[in-house]
């Protein structure tokens, strides 16, 4: 953990050139207490100084490791908070909304959450148009911070209520 918070706070001397480093310590953490971090700090700066970043990001979603596809989607958070690539994004999400994996329900919902603080309604026309892939954890965060929270809730009841 000191490493990484090492790397974060000399993260500006991450470089395109560093993404096959970037990449391989991804895949070696196996834990989001070290990726979170390099994935939602280092890597989501680099992107947002070099846009040529996106392209390994569009790869990384579907690579086999759930770590790699986690990263792809931490490594937006920069460019998400500037309200840039918010198309790439909920395009991602919605690539993501049919895996089994517990960290990538989680990850959606977490950065959905981020968005609708700034986004409400793009962010509950997203969640309606692809309620029928929703998990719950996925819904459970950005509903924290919507006005139709009930309504999505009730919407995500009745599609699990119809399909027994």
């Amino acid at each position: 953990m000191a490493a990484v918070e090492l790397l974060v706070s000399r993260s500006q001397l991450v470089g395109l050139d560093d993404i096959p480093w970037l990449y391989n310590t991804l895949r070696e953490c196996r834990t989001w207490a070290l990726l979170d971090t390099i994935a939602g700090s280092v890597v989501a700066d680099l992107a947002a100084r070099e846009p040529d970043v996106l392209v390994h990001f569009d790869r990384w979603l579907y690579d086999s490791d759930f770590w790699i596809r986690r990263s792809a989607v931490l490594g937006l958070r920069t460019l998400l908070r500037r309200d840039e690539q918010l198309d790439r994004f909920l395009a991602y999400a919605a690539q993501l909304l049919p895996e089994t994996e517990f960290f990538i329900h989680k990850v959606i919902g977490w950065v959905v959450r981020e968005v609708a603080g700034r986004h409400p309604a793009l962010v509950s026309k997203w969640l309606r148009d692809n309620m029928a892939a929703m998990n719950l954890i996925t819904l459970r965060e950005p509903m924290r911070r919507l006005p139709d929270a009930a309504e999505l809730r009730a919407l995500y009841d009745a599609r699990r209520n119809n399909a027994g």
